[in-house]
């Protein structure tokens, strides 16, 4: 739940980290910035999905923010929505679009609720019942979210698929269906969020043992993916960090 006022407009760049986002807005519009050229933008109003991310994103916020929001792990979404979720990848997309008119009345619902507890209460139930309806994540992906959430030897892809006892392009489909990357790509971006939280707040960072810990070959491996997903070098994210690791102010 995120809910206050801002008098003047906050743009925030928001780095990939592995997750789905449902959004229920019960404020005022939000901008969705191009970022190359946060002028070009588009708006959301209601309620909105946002897939797993390979690049950050940048948002602008003023006036009321009231927003009720849910994160949905790796695989996740999937059993909510129903839908390949490769088809959301780097994507954010008007949820109305998506499940109806149902969305729409969940939002007045919300918005007409007494208190947060309330508020919570109601869109887990909405979650609740649309699960029920669907089928979770198949064994060999839970079992490889399992493998790469686990340990440094995730983008070994080829040896998950021989474990679960499938083909490898099988794994592939499946992981691209319940999650919406490819294992390989999932993993280096859990490789990238590992180092998002070694780096923590410490004022300063040994990174060629932040790239061994982390599972990066060395150092330069380190840089040019951390480039990859937030198109920042290390130590300009450091300048630019704030209180919440994945969320960076721009000017």
């Amino acid at each position: 739940m995120v809910r206050g006022y801002l008098p003047v407009c906050w743009r925030n760049m928001i780095l990939p980290d592995g997750t789905m986002e449902l959004i229920i807005n019960l404020g005022d519009p939000q901008k969705l910035c191009a970022r190359d050229n946060p002028a070009k933008h588009t708006i959301f109003r209601h309620s909105w999905i946002s897939g797993e991310r390979t690049a950050p994103i940048v948002i602008d916020e003023i006036g009321y923010v009231h927003l009720v929001g849910v994160r949905l792990r790796a695989g996740g979404a999937w059993p909510f929505l129903g839908i390949p979720l490769h088809e959301f990848t780097d994507q954010v997309v008007e949820l109305e679009t998506i499940v109806g008119r149902e969305i729409e009345d969940l939002r007045e619902a919300l918005g007409e609720s007494r208190d947060d507890g309330s508020r919570f209460d109601l869109l887990e139930s909405w979650l609740v019942q649309r699960a029920r309806s669907r089928t979770q994540p198949t064994r060999s992906v839970s079992h490889a979210l399992r493998v790469i959430h686990g340990g440094l030897d995730a983008v070994r892809i080829g040896k998950i698929a021989d474990t679960i006892g499938i083909s490898h392009k099988h794994l592939l489909r499946e992981f691209d269906r319940c999650v919406g990357l490819t294992p390989k790509l999932f993993a280096r971006l859990c490789a990238f969020q590992r180092v998002i939280r070694s780096v923590g707040q410490k004022a300063e960072v040994d990174w060629a043992g932040t790239a061994a810990t982390c599972g990066y070959h060395d150092q330069a491996h380190l840089i040019h993916e951390f480039r990859a997903f937030s198109g920042l070098t290390p130590a300009r994210y450091l300048t630019k960090r704030g209180p919440f690791l994945n969320y960076l102010e721009v000017e």
